[in-house]
């Protein structure tokens, strides 16, 4: 049985001190050195990072090929607004009831706008949020949500959610995949890899080619999915994107897949549309580049422009939002959707 997402802080371990209890999910290509590579640069520390291209293995025996990255299609002329719109009227149209899986940050707040700004009618639209979804969002519970649309605002759970047979559930994720992170964190030292995640060194070097500030063997490791990357990989702020795009698409897909029966599931900007945007768009992922505040423009206006919210649009810094607590007894989700557990296993 093939593999789709795995638990990153305690698979790797168990590798490392229990490798038995978890072999018949290794890659048929596992080795200790594949292995060590992973670890050595802090590839998946994080996230579950697996190469949509192809060109590189991986040590679990993760199911190939299911979200292949498009071909450049230099005919394609959509704006993000169109994207958008086009997606949201494509939810909407299922008749169903909408629960919007709103953590506070851009990626969600932008989808559950877009929803109510194309809905027909308010009520089949319905937040699902927490506690700190609140929090994060400032001023826009508020003065967008609270009085105006259904919700549902809970403390953060690890279990399954729970809903009605005909309802889906709507989330942000691929909003990070599309636009990759901002250039205003900071981590000192380059001995493992940040590319994954939401750090490197100084904002300074983010527009240099990256071949100057990427660890050398690194480099070498991932070449060849470099070199298959539909759009031109040059900068270090191109290969942050890259690693968020092409690496990091199996973690968003299915980590709520372990909460909520996978046929619910719509994650907003999971189409190849959003994708072929992102690969053939010329407009800069951040408008003033020493200003993060002004990273992933397009979605700010677009929150402006739907809830009138400027103060959040322009101001909400982007940060890693989550709406629930990974179970800490949680290793496997397999091919067919079933789950493996700690205690399950021998």
């Amino acid at each position: 049985m093939q593999v789709l997402f795995y638990n990153v802080f305690i698979v790797p371990k168990l590798i490392e001190t229990n490798k038995e209890v978890v072999e018949e999910y290794l890659s048929p290509d596992f080795s200790n050195d594949l292995f060590h590579k992973y670890r050595k640069f802090g590839m998946d520390s994080y996230n579950v990072v697996y190469d949509r291209t192809g060109s590189i293995p991986h040590y679990i025996n993760i199911k190939p090929n299911l979200h292949p990255i498009p071909k450049f299609d230099p005919h394609f002329n959509k704006s993000f607004e169109q994207v958008v719109c086009e997606r949201a009227k494509e939810i909407l149209a299922t008749g169903k009831k909408v629960n919007v899986v709103w953590s506070g940050g851009l990626d969600s707040t932008l989808a559950l706008f877009a929803l109510m700004q194309y809905a027909n009618d308010l009520s089949q639209i319905r937040v699902v949020g927490t506690y700190g979804s609140v929090i994060e969002s400032g001023d826009l519970f508020d003065k967008n949500i609270k009085n105006k649309i259904e919700y549902d605002i809970k403390i953060n759970t690890k279990g399954k959610l729970e809903t009605n047979d005909d309802d889906i559930f709507v989330t942000g994720f691929m909003g990070n995949q599309l636009f990759g992170p901002t250039n205003e964190f900071s981590n000192s030292g380059t001995e493992k890899s940040v590319m994954f995640h939401h750090s490197f060194g100084s904002p300074n070097v983010m527009y240099e080619p990256y071949e100057k500030h990427v660890n050398p063997e690194l480099i070498e490791f991932i070449k060849p999915a470099i070199d298959a990357s539909p759009r031109k990989i040059e900068t270090v702020c191109d290969l942050r994107w890259y690693c968020i795009f092409n690496f990091d698409w199996y973690t968003s897909h299915y980590d709520m897949a372990t909460k909520i029966d996978k046929r619910k599931i719509y994650h907003f900007y999971d189409s190849t549309d959003f994708e072929k945007y992102a690969i053939t768009t010329k407009d800069p992922w951040t408008k003033d580049p020493n200003d993060s505040l002004t990273h992933r423009w397009v979605m700010r206006d677009l929150i402006a422009e739907y809830s009138g919210n400027k103060n959040y649009a322009y101001e909400k810094k982007k940060g890693i939002s989550a709406f629930s607590i990974p179970d800490p007894n949680f290793l496997f989700l397999l091919e067919d959707y079933s789950i493996k557990y700690r205690s399950s296993m021998r």
